[in-house]
């Protein structure tokens, strides 16, 4: 299966120039009509140790129309994943106890 390059990812700017979110497109099904969905990452204003990642609905024109889902999480868990981690025991056991859904 090919997946096309996301294209049209960019940073958002506050009023004083700082980066406050990451815009992601998501690919949709017809690789020419512009994404319906894309996901916007920024820091939680109100808790600053954590990042909200929203689900984003588009129009047409490619703004932004409905917020779909959305959820915050501590910016750790993302530093985590950027400094590639090795999981702790209590991780792994963790993970490994979630039933599977395909058995």
């Amino acid at each position: 299966m090919h997946i096309p390059p996301l294209r049209g990812a960019c940073l958002g700017f506050s009023g004083d120039d700082q980066v406050v979110s990451l815009h992601i497109p998501a690919a949709g099904e017809d690789e020419q009509a512009p994404p319906r969905y894309s996901f916007d990452l920024e820091y939680d204003v109100d808790r600053p140790s954590n990042l909200i990642i929203r689900l984003l609905e588009l129009d047409q024109d490619s703004f932004i129309c409905a917020v779909q889902r959305s959820i915050s999480f501590p910016v750790s868990l993302l530093a985590d994943l950027v400094d590639r981690r090795k999981a702790t025991a209590d991780e792994m056991a963790e993970w490994q106890a979630i039933p599977d859904e395909n058995a």
